[in-house]
């Protein structure tokens, strides 16, 4: 598919798009770089993509999910943060800074225990947040094997983390 082709099959969704993505995050800037990254992703995997990738169902639950992913990341990162944090706590209460760092605390303990090559793939891409030819760079893998690995452990982590959790709210 060719950059022409691309923009006849995706761009009629924009206006619906643009209004989904303006509706999850509630800013103007925040929606244009959430559809960027749609329109990156889908650019990405165009060759891959089935035929129902052209609906506008199809394209809204994708952006839904684009979105719920940077939400996670950016909440393991403020996790993080507040983890680093010693200064006065801000508009947080501090019940939620507590089990933001219990979170984060537990979510490094599982990582942790990760076999040393998963653990260190995972961190290079989440936590240093390099791109996989950075890590295919230092690890000597092929991307698509990179590609596996963290989409495996992720979900291993967070199955973990959920079975961690679970036992808190027992």
């Amino acid at each position: 598919m060719d950059a022409r082709e691309f923009k006849q099959r995706y761009m009629p969704h924009h206006q619906v798009l643009y209004r989904v993505a303006y509706h999850l995050t509630g800013n103007e800037q925040d929606a244009e770089d959430l559809l960027q990254d749609l329109y990156l992703k889908l650019w990405q995997k165009r060759d891959d993509l089935p035929d129902e990738a052209m609906k506008e169902a199809y394209l809204v639950t994708m952006i839904r999910h684009l979105f719920v992913d940077q939400r996670r990341l950016k909440h393991l990162d403020a996790s993080a943060e507040l983890k680093n944090e010693d200064g006065p706590p801000d508009e947080r209460s501090l019940d939620y800074q507590i089990d933001a760092r219990d979170e984060a605390q537990k979510m490094e303990g599982l990582i942790s225990q990760l076999p040393e090559r998963e653990a260190r793939i995972i961190q290079m891409h989440l936590m240093d947040d390099r791109s996989y030819e950075e890590i295919e760079q230092d690890t000597g893998l092929s991307q698509g094997n990179i590609r596996i690995i963290v989409m495996r452990t992720k979900k291993k982590l967070k199955q973990q983390f959920q079975n961690i959790t679970k036992t808190w709210t027992n």
